[in-house]
């Protein structure tokens, strides 16, 4: 029988308990670990001595200093889609297996909620609920004007599975223009996929809404950044289901403070959780959810299922449905 640890992903098995139990039955003894996010790799390959499976949220990073010393681990399953927390080559060199789950199973649920964020912030809901809450009904209401989304020009940034569900809602529901930045996508495949292929330049400039849904890299970390908020329209509002590195938090304030964007509606943040004295915690003109975009009790149930699936392939000695190479 083999040991798996469930590191920092408070979500799985918690809502379906029968994951927990398969794994206990069928692979052996199952323990849950909370590690903060910048604990010693080496402490923590220490930590984790002797598990053969680890299924990890967004923290902490696995490195190559961890997957040298883990002396037992065969795979890592990430629980949700991105992994940039994991070092898939290091793992690989030293014959450890990652997976992630699959992109079809969150893309509904997040551009669902990106879809959402959308029009909290176009409509001002949060804001005007808690201004109504606060015994402000009739206090100024000229804060409370909003804007209409149908008829927008919507710029998408990463047009995969969520990108490309995010704009099918947009255009069938609020007949929005959708145009796209994705470096790694031709114009013909941008088009086949419901969308006009733009360069980043012309997003910005046009766009009345921008949602992202790229995961971060060396080459798109703080994209969005002082100089991208000087070409967007004032009135134009950000959204972020993505990755909180794509956006430089301190140039996000400034730009709002200043007027150059309508509103920042976000989903992550670079550092999760935020501290107490976090700016967006107390802004008017940003609202911030808990990374919930694919948290949801369906969404939830297909992730356990893939997870525990992988793990019982690896067991009898084949590879993880979604196994990771780069």
């Amino acid at each position: 029988m083999k040991k798996t640890a469930i590191v920092n992903a408070n979500s799985f098995g918690r809502y379906f308990p029968e994951f927990l139990d398969d794994l206990s039955k069928n692979v052996g003894e199952v323990e849950r670990f909370k590690f903060p996010a910048d604990i010693d790799q080496k402490q923590l390959a220490k930590e984790l001595s002797g598990f053969s499976f680890i299924v990890i949220g967004t923290e902490p990073q696995l490195t190559k200093d961890f997957f040298q010393e883990a002396d037992s681990l065969k795979l890592v399953a990430r629980f949700g889609i991105g992994y940039n927390n994991v070092d898939v080559i290091a793992a690989n060199e030293n014959g450890v297996m990652v997976s992630n789950i699959p992109a079809f199973m969150e893309k509904d649920d997040v551009a669902e909620h990106a879809a959402a964020l959308t029009l909290s912030m176009a409509k001002l809901l949060v804001f005007s609920s808690t201004a109504v809450k606060n015994g402000e009904w009739a206090v100024n209401r000229e804060r409370y004007l909003g804007q209409r989304v149908n008829g927008k020009t919507v710029g998408i940034c990463g047009f995969g599975n969520i990108g490309v569900r995010y704009g099918e809602i947009m255009k069938s529901a609020f007949n929005c223009e959708i145009i796209c930045y994705d470096p790694y996508l031709s114009e013909e495949e941008v088009k086949n996929r419901g969308g006009k292929k733009v360069t980043f330049e012309q997003l910005l400039a046009d766009s009345d809404i921008i949602s992202l849904h790229m995961n971060v890299s060396a080459e798109n970390k703080g994209i969005f950044n002082e100089k991208s908020f000087s070409q967007m329209k004032n009135s134009a509002v950000l959204i972020n289901s993505a990755r909180g590195g794509l956006v430089i938090e301190d140039d996000i304030i400034k730009a709002l403070d200043a007027g150059q964007i309508g509103g920042y509606a976000t989903d992550v943040l670079e550092f999760e959780p935020p501290k107490a004295d976090h700016p967006f915690l107390h802004h008017e003109k940003i609202i911030a959810t808990p990374h919930i975009g694919a948290y949801n009790r369906e969404c939830n149930h297909m992730m356990c299922s893939s997870v525990v699936s992988d793990i019982k392939n690896v067991l009898a000695g084949k590879e993880p449905t979604n196994r990771l190479y780069k």
